[in-house]
């Protein structure tokens, strides 16, 4: 147990918010995984699969020359900023090489956020309609 002088030290203190209120991540559909868990790593990989998915669909919509609705450039540009957290994290793995703990914890926090624009933005091309 700390003591409340050794819970004043900043690295202490770091550390018990770290474990305490970063150990999980609630999935887009309300599921909580375990950071350390192996269904967090698999969530971690369907997800960025699935934004690779449709990233690709995007890019060939893009260049349809057929013209494309106005609103898919901003749409990419979405996925792009709420996926660059999991594209970080699935690089470091490939590479095997450690993110440290501070970005490892913000590119975990990221992954349902990419999940759920993945999945606006698929239902966009879908549907056809510019978002």
């Amino acid at each position: 147990m700390l003591t409340l002088m050794q819970a004043r030290h900043p690295v202490v203190w770091l550390l018990l918010v770290a474990l305490t209120g970063c150990a999980s991540v609630a999935t887009v559909d309300g599921e909580r995984l375990a950071l350390t868990s192996a269904e967090f790593r698999t969530y971690v990989e369907h997800v960025f699969r699935e934004q690779n998915r449709v990233a690709d669909e995007l890019a060939f919509a893009l260049e349809a020359p057929d013209g494309s609705p106005e609103g898919l450039a901003v749409a990419e540009q979405r996925l792009l900023d709420a996926c660059a957290g999991v594209n970080e994290l699935a690089t470091a793995r490939r590479d095997e090489r450690r993110l440290g703990v501070r970005r490892n914890l913000s590119a975990a926090r990221s992954v349902s956020e990419c999940d759920r624009t993945t999945r606006t933005v698929e239902e966009l091309l879908t549907s056809g309609r510019a978002p």
